[in-house]
């Protein structure tokens, strides 16, 4: 293993976490996480279902680990999945800073678990399209879409990586859900081979992939992110590059909550004086409540 990433402070490991790396003298490019407490958060803001706790914090992990993969600081995705099934839908955002947020349309939608005893997150979703957006400041934001092939997340990412970026690539994404409805493990790892990559190398990962077990269970087993990728890349020198903090994380503010409330347009806004009521907004992602009183509503009208 390089020597330059074996110093990296051991407080970055102890909670949610990202790990980035390389195998196969490049040509294979891993990351992988683990993320309890950020899917945990997102369960009490929005009081989620199990069903709904497992579907969308499989996609709030894809996007952190995805991510994670930008190279510029500033660069955003947003997951979009829009399902014909109870859940309706999920929307993700994330930053390559290891943060998220989440919202599902439905937060407590419910099916019995499926055929072996699971949560039913493909029935949940059913038939649907999934939406990838990546917007980097001063570029025009860049959207693919691609069909729901299972709608249990990984699988769906995986065939939209292998559509939209033609990058051979093996995703998977697991949580699980304790009888309280709290979480008890949530993870996931992205492999990808890239350009180049020998037919043995694909041979190799193809068949360390299929050997792996579920992810929760590697979780259950007590491994870590830098762990699961060993495992993955059993035989293939898996070397890590980076490793970064993951969590839950908003960002709305009043300012942007106030420019909402003025896109409401001048003759709603002087409706809502003229009633003295007040103007509320709610953020879909972490449930905060913003509320513009009459002077407040007063003041824009002014502006």
């Amino acid at each position: 293993m390089n020597t330059n990433v074996i110093d990296f402070d051991a407080s970055k490991r102890a909670g949610d976490h990202t790990v980035r790396g390389t195998a196969a003298d490049g040509q294979v490019r891993a990351i992988a996480i683990s993320s309890r407490a950020t899917v945990q958060k997102a369960h009490e803001i929005h009081a989620t279902s199990p069903l709904v706790t497992a579907a969308l914090g499989r996609l709030m992990m894809a996007g952190q680990m995805m991510g994670a993969l930008f190279k510029s600081p500033d660069e955003l995705i947003t997951l979009t999945v829009a399902g014909d099934g109870p859940v309706g839908g999920l929307t993700v955002t994330a930053n390559n800073k290891g943060q998220v947020k989440g919202f599902a349309n439905n937060p407590h939608a419910w099916l019995p678990l499926n055929a072996v005893g699971h949560l039913d997150v493909g029935g949940g979703l059913g038939h649907g399209m999934l939406t990838v957006v990546r917007d980097q400041p001063g570029i025009e934001p860049y959207s693919s879409q691609v069909e729901l092939v299972s709608g249990e997340i990984g699988d769906d990412l995986s065939y939209y990586f292998a559509m939209s970026d033609q990058v051979p690539t093996s995703l998977g994404v697991g949580v699980l859900v304790n009888r309280d409805t709290s979480v008890r493990q949530a993870g996931g790892f992205i492999v990808q081979l890239m350009p180049g990559a020998t037919d043995e190398v694909a041979s190799a990962l193809e068949a360390n992939v299929k050997r792996v077990s579920s992810i929760t269970t590697m979780l259950e087993e007590g491994l870590a992110p830098a762990d699961m990728l060993e495992r993955v890349l059993s035989g293939l020198d898996f070397e890590e590059l980076e490793v970064m903090p993951a969590s839950f994380h908003c960002g709305c503010n009043e300012d942007r909550a106030e420019r909402a409330v003025r896109a409401l347009g001048r003759a709603e806004l002087s409706d809502m004086i003229d009633k003295g009521e007040p103007a509320e907004t709610v953020c879909n992602f972490c449930g905060k409540r913003y509320l513009f009183g009459p002077d407040r509503l007063r003041a824009m009208l002014a502006d």
